[in-house]
């Protein structure tokens, strides 16, 4: 009978050496590939918006919706256009959608479990049951008077207005003069730009403009874009208006600047 042969000590040890090392290899790769294809999907969902976006202005002359007050409650994105969407999904970004992750960079805003019969008027501004998302309406997209507001979808350089992005809130009316959030994830009530400040797509969020393209928006780049007809593009936080890589948080400090 002949001796039967295996493997060494030695020998499986170099051969689980290299598996770790392909592994360690990969997996940076693979979770770019993920994340990758996370920020692709995201854009798709965007691209449905834009056909819900583009079939309710073409339905009312180019306008966009109002936010009409009540007695009740008053209006915001996902009930004025409920009646043009059925999966709530739609309302999430992929690397957003879990509705009970709710803080930080990749967070959703509202819960599906709150039982409060409308958006709280005359208390809190909580969500209906069900309600919830990870996208942001630009509150200066609106059907209003005032020299602030881009009322219909024919403008100049439609290009540069954002209209709904990922966000932490379901909208925002931000201000040239806005702050970026000291750490990551974090958020200020009256520092609106920061709900959309968020590392969600590789230093970058996606976002769909005025005239309905779908583009990723870098973080720094924020500050640069049209938000409202007054919007100040060159103010203290973009680099024509002086702001440079030291006068960012440290967690900016080495995105691409604008």
């Amino acid at each position: 009978m002949g001796k039967q042969k295996g493997f060494t000590l030695i020998e499986l040890l170099v051969v689980i050496s290299i598996i770790a090392l392909l592994m360690s290899i990969l997996m940076p790769a693979l979770n770019r590939i993920k994340s990758q294809a996370k920020t692709v999907a995201c854009q798709g969902r965007q691209k449905q918006w834009s056909y819900i976006f583009s079939m309710y202005t073409n339905d009312n002359n180019g306008y966009f919706h109002d936010r009409p007050f009540g007695d009740e409650y008053e209006k915001m994105w996902p009930q004025f256009y409920k009646s043009y969407y059925s999966e709530p999904k739609m309302r999430c970004c992929p690397a957003a959608q879990n509705p009970d992750l709710n803080t930080g960079s990749f967070a959703t805003w509202g819960t599906k479990y709150n039982s409060d019969p409308d958006w709280g008027w005359g208390g809190t501004w909580m969500p209906v049951e069900g309600f919830y998302g990870s996208y942001g309406f630009n509150r200066y997209v609106l059907n209003k008077e005032g020299p602030e507001y881009w009322r219909k979808t024919n403008v100049k350089n439609a290009d540069e207005v954002p209209v709904f992005v990922d966000c932490l809130y379901v909208a925002l009316n931000p201000t040239p003069n806005d702050s970026p959030p000291q750490i990551e994830g974090a958020r200020s009530s009256t520092q609106q730009m920061q709900f959309s400040c968020i590392d969600r797509h590789v230093e970058n969020i996606n976002g769909l403009f005025l005239d309905f393209s779908i583009r990723k928006i870098g973080l720094k780049e924020l500050w640069t874009l049209r938000w409202s007809k007054t919007f100040d593009t060159a103010g203290v936080w973009t680099f024509a208006g002086g702001a440079r890589r030291e006068n960012w948080p440290l967690w900016m400090q080495n995105f691409k600047e604008y």
